[in-house]
């Protein structure tokens, strides 16, 4: 039972990062939660360079309309 739980976790894991794993993550880390965190980490790190970028976008849409 405890196995079922752990690899629902993991599954559940897996599909809030996406369902993938990105190829160079899945060879740098040895077990599927490490790749996990790591690929959630990728994930933030992509987040917060598109919200700057959107940011920098509505800015100078902001200046145009000012």
């Amino acid at each position: 039972m405890l196995t079922a739980t752990i690899e629902d976790n993991l599954s559940r894991a897996l599909e809030l990062v996406g369902g993938s794993i990105d190829p160079e993550i899945a060879e740098s880390y040895p077990s599927l939660e490490a790749r996990i965190l790591a690929q959630a980490l990728e994930n933030v790190e992509l987040a917060e360079c598109r919200l700057r970028e959107i940011q920098k976008l509505v800015g100078e849409i902001s200046d145009v309309l000012v």
